[in-house]
């Protein structure tokens, strides 16, 4: 079934995160964020390695073989989108990172058309503005004006480096697919990350000095990041992109925000208003319309 049709994956993927978003908000009061990412991903390492290590071992020469793409990989998609959202988080409010993280399917998109010079679905736009449209309605919690009084600071400017390096990633894992298995390809992926983020982490250790209060929510927090977050959802990811192709799998990322908000609710106290249910229907109609104007174009290259 899930050869046929990824939803469920992008679905999967897509709910994780958004319970990650909110995770994630919490654990950086108490963990710095480069801090963060790096035991995140740590403990996917742990638990990756005893599943994959031979399997990842017996493709070195050919992980060697593509070590470029292997680096870039794990600089955008594990180390560089992970570290630099918990450092936006810092210094923006939510709307403001979450309003950008909506732009992630039109960077998919552009990209996909500069680097991998696929046809650029002009058709496909109206689906994304709408989906953008129905995020924008919840974070602006109906109030669509409330979005124009927003200030641009360092928070924000870090979380665009942050949707830039995920759109490269979704872009270059369309380009490696079919070539290595998920899993050991992301042990591969999570080992090179850590080489960068062990010694960042080490030298934020040592300017911050955090003192970290560990309690069993802390540590539940950094299981939930460091398993669900970051391989559940990640190899889901990979498998919905290699499947249908990052341009019809980016217009679920506006599902993160909706999720978030569904988290928010149950865990958080918040109250759901009545703009969450007119802003989750437009992101569920603009996904829709972006699959379905993605479909109609490869029906059409099929054709000729």
């Amino acid at each position: 079934m899930l050869k046929r049709s990824p939803y469920l994956l992008l679905i999967l993927a897509t709910c994780i995160w958004g319970g990650n978003f909110v995770a994630g908000k919490s654990l950086v009061l108490h963990i710095p964020p480069v801090t963060l990412a790096t035991v995140r991903w740590g403990i996917a390492f742990l638990c990756l390695l005893p599943l994959y290590g031979k399997a990842a071992w017996k493709l070195k020469h050919e992980y060697l073989a593509n070590w470029k793409m292997v680096i870039f990989l794990s600089l955008t998609g594990v180390a560089g989108f992970n570290s630099l959202t918990y450092v936006a988080v810092q210094y923006t409010g939510s709307i403001n990172a979450s309003l950008m993280n909506s732009a992630t399917p039109i960077f998919v998109i552009l990209i996909t058309w500069a680097v991998m010079k696929e046809r650029l679905a002009w058709w496909a736009l109206p689906g994304i503005g709408v989906s953008i449209l129905g995020v924008c309605w919840i974070i602006s919690q109906g109030d669509l004006p409330a979005l124009l009084r927003l200030s641009v600071n360092r928070g924000d400017m870090f979380m665009l480096i942050a949707i830039l390096c995920w759109a490269l990633y979704s872009v270059g894992m369309k380009k490696m697919a079919g070539r290595f298995p998920a899993s050991p390809f992301l042990l591969v992926q999570v080992t090179v990350a850590l080489v960068v983020l062990i010694p960042s982490s080490s030298i934020e250790w040592i300017i911050q000095a955090p003192d970290v209060s560990w309690s069993p929510a802390l540590v539940s927090g950094l299981l939930y990041v460091g398993i669900f977050a970051s391989i559940v959802a990640f190899l889901s990811w990979n498998k919905a992109i290699e499947l249908a192709g990052p341009q019809r799998c980016a217009g679920f990322l506006n599902f993160i925000p909706l999720f978030s908000a569904i988290f928010a609710t149950t865990f958080t106290g918040e109250s759901l208003q009545f703009y969450h249910l007119l802003g989750a229907f437009s992101i569920v109609l603009g996904v829709y319309l972006t699959n379905r104007a993605m479909k109609k174009q490869v029906r059409l290259i099929l054709s000729k």
